[in-house]
């Protein structure tokens, strides 16, 4: 039996791995959710617990048979989705950042506009004085990508 720990820090459950699933399914429960298991008292992310890893990795998943009581009442059929938002490339956010980093592009790729925009701010509003600041950030930032140091503003690895 689990339960998880939601932002509040109430706890919900217990409930048995099947709803945990189901609920990482249905986004009610991501990679970052807080899971208490009531067998060895033990708090831990969702995304350390095997067979929730395989739903947030957005991989297909047959679950095993399982023995059902006979009945007259059809079979129930469930889809899943498995689409996954494309992810940004650390190529092209590294590029961005070493050539045009003094205008904060690349965090505009990236998804954290605010930074962007305060490099962008602080190379104009200065008249390009602090443009050397900036074109070294933007260029050590760059590096960073490049070597999938940083992550998007979704907290997403960056991909190839």
């Amino acid at each position: 039996m689990y339960s998880i720990i939601g932002a509040d820090e109430k706890e919900y459950g217990p409930v048995e791995l099947e709803t945990l699933i189901q609920w990482a399914r249905d986004g009610r429960v991501i990679e970052r959710t807080a899971i208490l298991d009531h067998s060895t008292g033990r708090r831990f992310l969702a995304c350390d617990l095997q067979p929730l890893t395989i739903v947030f990795g957005r991989t297909s998943v047959v679950a095993p048979p399982v023995q059902q009581p006979r009945s007259s009442a059809p079979p129930v059929q469930i889809s899943v989705d498995v689409r996954q938002r494309p992810r940004r490339s650390r190529t092209v956010a590294g590029l961005l950042g070493i050539f045009f980093g003094w205008l904060g592009i690349h965090r505009y790729y990236l998804g954290y506009s605010g930074v962007g925009t305060i490099m962008l701010l602080l190379t104009l509003i200065t008249c390009f004085m602090a443009s050397p600041l900036t074109v070294l950030w933007g260029f050590i930032e760059g590096i960073l990508c490049l070597v999938g140091a940083m992550s998007d503003a979704d907290g997403a690895p960056l991909g190839p």
